[in-house]
C-alpha cells in the first residue's frame, strides 16, 4: 500500500459513484453545515427546514403567512426568537430552560420574546394562531418560534421562520438559533421592508 497505488476498477466506480452521490445530495437538500459557517437546517416546506410558507404538515400548507408587524419590526435588527408558554406546564419549563441556556451565550444575538398565555394580550394569541407549525392554537404546550431572512427572488432577501409545539431540547434550540443568527447576518442588507 505504498502512495501511489492504482484503485481497482471496482474501487474507483464505487468512489464515482459515491462523489456523485454527495454532489447529488447537497445540491438537492442544500448545504451541508459546518461547525465554522453555514446552516444545519436547508429552505423548504418539509418539517425541519425553514419555511418561507406554511409548511407541509400545516392545514394551510403552502399559503402565505402573514407575519405579525412587531414580529417584522423585531426582525429588522436581529433574527427572532419566540417561547409562547404557560407558567405551570412540565414541557413549558423545560423548554424555557434550555432556551434560557442557549441564550446565555446568544443572547445578545437575538430578539427573545417570553409570551406567557397566561397573561394574554394580543401579540400571544396573534404568535400562536400565525405560528403554530400545524395550524392549531395549542395553549398547553409550548411553542418555541424562530424568524430570520434567506435569500429569495431576484437578489431580495425574505421572511423565513420554523416552530415546534412541546419540548424540543436544547440541541434543537441551539441548531435553528445559530442559523437564524448566520441567515439573517448574511441576508438582513437585501431586506427591503
Amino acid at each position: 500500500m505504498g502512495v501511489g497505488k492504482i484503485l481497482s476498477p471496482t474501487n474507483a466506480k464505487n468512489l464515482a459513484a459515491l462523489t456523485l452521490t454527495f454532489i447529488l445530495a447537497t445540491s438537492i437538500l442544500g448545504p451541508v453545515t459546518s461547525a465554522e459557517g453555514g446552516v444545519e437546517h436547508p429552505t423548504g416546506p418539509g418539517p425541519d427546514e425553514w419555511w418561507i410558507a406554511y409548511p407541509d404538515q400545516h392545514s394551510k400548507a403552502g399559503s402565505a403567512v402573514d407575519h405579525p408587524s412587531w414580529a417584522l419590526d423585531a426582525l429588522k435588527d436581529k433574527p427572532v426568537m419566540m417561547l409562547i408558554h404557560k407558567i405551570n406546564c412540565p414541557a413549558c419549563v423545560r423548554q424555557e430552560a434550555d432556551i434560557k441556556k442557549v441564550l446565555g451565550e446568544l443572547g445578545d444575538e437575538v430578539t427573545y420574546e417570553d409570551l406567557l398565555t397566561d397573561n394574554g394580550g394580543e401579540e400571544i394569541w396573534e404568535g400562536l394562531y400565525t405560528y403554530d407549525p400545524n395550524g392549531g392554537v395549542m395553549t398547553y404546550v409550548p411553542v418555541t418560534v424562530f424568524l430570520t431572512l434567506v435569500p429569495g427572488s431576484e437578489g431580495n432577501a425574505e421572511v423565513a421562520w420554523h416552530s415546534a409545539v412541546g419540548w424540543s431540547g436544547e440541541r434543537w434550540v441551539r441548531s435553528y438559533l445559530n442559523d437564524a443568527i448566520a441567515l439573517h447576518d448574511e441576508n438582513s442588507a437585501k431586506w427591503d421592508r
